[in-house]
């Protein structure tokens, strides 16, 4: 098989999908599409999407119950596709400065860090032995 054979018959393959209409989605998809705007007045409301979940999948059977990262998903897309803004804005960035820049003849030297003096551990093997009183030997005995 040449390569141009290859590339008319990938052409043909699309020529006959743009003749087929397209799929859209999930049903799931479908119903947050349609949902987009009582959904933002709930949150404008003051309801979190975990409430709206919840009251969504009351409603809704066992096997069809919607997962709040899926449904989060959904609304970010249907909302992107409708022009509206984002649930939730994105936070501003903190402003970055950039560290000044200086010369290194003006930066002083950091002073080196010196150990700090401990006592020889054979000076400290080396005390004085304690002396017993004589009261402290008859409690011995």
């Amino acid at each position: 098989m040449s390569k141009s054979t290859d590339i008319t018959r990938a052409k043909e393959a699309l020529e006959h999908l743009k003749t087929q209409p397209p799929k859209r989605g999930s049903p799931l998809m479908d119903l947050v599409r349609e949902l987009v705007e009582d959904i933002r007045t709930m949150m404008l409301e003051g309801h979190t999407l975990t409430d709206i979940v919840a009251a969504l999948n009351a409603n809704r059977d066992a096997d069809q119950q919607i997962n709040l990262q899926t449904f989060r998903n959904y609304l970010q897309k249907a909302r992107a596709e409708q022009g509206l803004a984002p649930a939730q804005p994105k936070r501003a960035q903190g402003v970055q400065t950039s560290p000044a820049k200086t010369s290194s003849k003006f930066l002083r030297a950091e002073p080196k860090a010196q150990p700090q003096s401990r006592p020889d551990a054979q000076e400290a093997c080396q005390t004085q032995p304690v002396k017993k009183s004589p009261c402290d030997m008859k409690g011995a005995i």
